[in-house]
């Protein structure tokens, strides 16, 4: 009787956090600001200390119980499975020395303005470092949306910041394999830091480009080519198509779920290894994105993670008590969301005006680079499932990623305004 009380909370709860998730993203499209930011919020009205602590004929509205959580941990896996598939190995390769800069920059000061201000705050430093992290990441997505909304996809400062953004993506992991290494060992001095940072991202990296040199070869010899013979559920030749060459998959949906698994496996594997299991998946995503059979699996995992995403994004709205804010906690969080934008701004910019001295250029980078987005909210999520937050920490994340996700393409649109005018040469007065 017991387990079928939880079987029933937690579908109620799932019905009433994935309906709001999509409500607040639907109002949040609505106002022009990413999807996300409506859908975390949503999970904070819904959290239990607010609306979704309510009781109704006896029963809790919403319980985030273990099996809410894990479905949530499993939206994350496929988001950053998801991203690995959007980024190819060989975009690497072309990313040239400038965005490697940016990328180093984005990440190095906003991880060291994060920490040093935790510590002088007088959290422990495993909050610090986990802080140090969350303001590492950068959300591509919403500065590409806003690139092309403007019309500004071919300018060079664009490919210079999609270009760091994708470097910034795989450094900002491993900082987070870095980080949960030390946190998990319990020591911070030097010899530490410099094994478990080599074992980190030794162990990544081997894992990465086992998945992009090997396991994608595998992949492309067994899934079907162009001109493959289709078969029905029951194992018959479908019409009109014609026999090709290495049709070895007969059954419907086998690459599909094959790839998804095999993330789900990276997964696993790097978690045992001591890595957060994010880190397996977008290796496993990059692997993938390697093959013939990339467009298919990015259609199928997009359509799952229209369900997976939000469920994750809601339960760590939940996450947040607001009940529990202090004056102090919120003084903090304004300084954390001010140094996570510095960091961004200083860090990327100042790389682009010393190798181009282009001020207006150092500007949109700077800012394009602002937004966490998606990553940040992950880590701030495994800080607070490993008890590695408190929650006023945990909460000055989560408003640190929802005001840069809102602030920069506000912030990116009337820059482009403003530079684009004062660049523009004044037209002469007509002689009276």
């Amino acid at each position: 009787m017991e387990g079928e009380i939880v079987v029933l909370e937690t579908l109620l709860s799932l019905c009433l956090l994935l309906i709001g998730a999509k409500i607040g993203g639907e109002i949040a499209k609505r106002l022009n600001v990413a999807a996300v930011v409506g859908e975390l919020l949503a999970g904070v009205l819904l959290a239990p200390t607010l609306f979704g602590g309510l009781v109704f004929f006896g029963t809790h509205l919403i319980v985030v119980n273990e099996a809410v959580h894990v479905l949530a941990e499993l939206g994350a896996v496929l988001l950053l499975f998801l991203v690995g598939l959007e980024t190819r190995f060989a975009d690497f390769r072309k990313s040239g020395l400038l965005a490697t800069l940016v990328a180093i920059g984005g990440v190095v000061v906003p991880f060291v303005l994060g920490y040093g201000l935790v510590i002088y705050w007088g959290y422990p430093a495993e909050e610090a470092l986990l802080v140090g992290a969350a303001l590492t990441a950068t959300s591509i997505a919403i500065t590409v949306k806003v690139l092309k909304d403007i019309g500004k996809m071919k300018t060079r400062e664009s490919n210079v910041l999609i270009s760091a953004a994708v470097i910034d993506d795989v450094l900002g992991l491993i900082v987070l394999a870095i980080v949960l290494g030390l946190v998990r060992s319990g020591s911070l001095d030097v010899t530490s830091i410099i094994w478990t940072a080599g074992v980190s991202i030794g162990f990544w990296l081997g894992m990465t480009l086992f998945g992009v040199f090997v396991v994608s070869k595998i992949i492309n010899i067994l899934c079907p080519r162009k001109n493959c013979q289709m078969y029905d559920a029951e194992g018959k030749p479908r019409e009109p198509h014609k026999a090709g060459k290495h049709c070895t998959i007969r059954c419907n949906g086998t690459q599909e779920v094959s790839a998804i698994a095999m993330g789900f496996g990276f997964a696993y594997v790097a978690g045992m290894a001591g890595l957060a299991p994010i880190l397996g998946a977008f290796a496993a995503g990059m692997s993938v994105a390697e093959t013939k059979i990339l467009n298919t699996i990015q259609e199928v995992t997009e359509k799952i993670n229209f369900l997976m995403a939000p469920l994750f994004f809601v339960v760590t709205g939940t996450m947040v008590n607001l009940s529990g804010l202090t004056l102090d906690s919120l003084v903090f969080a304004s300084i954390l969301i001010v140094l996570a934008m510095l960091g961004k701004i200083l860090g990327c910019g100042i790389p682009v005006y010393i190798m181009t001295r282009n001020a207006r250029e150092a500007i949109i980078v700077g800012l394009g680079m602002m937004s966490r987005g998606e990553v940040g909210l992950i880590i701030a999520g495994i800080g607070a499932t490993s008890g590695i937050f408190s929650n006023d920490v945990f909460s000055a994340v989560v408003l640190m990623v929802v005001v840069t996700t809102v602030i920069t393409p506000i912030a990116m649109t009337q820059a482009y305004k403003l530079l684009n005018s004062h660049g523009k040469p004044k037209a002469k007065k007509a002689a009276i």
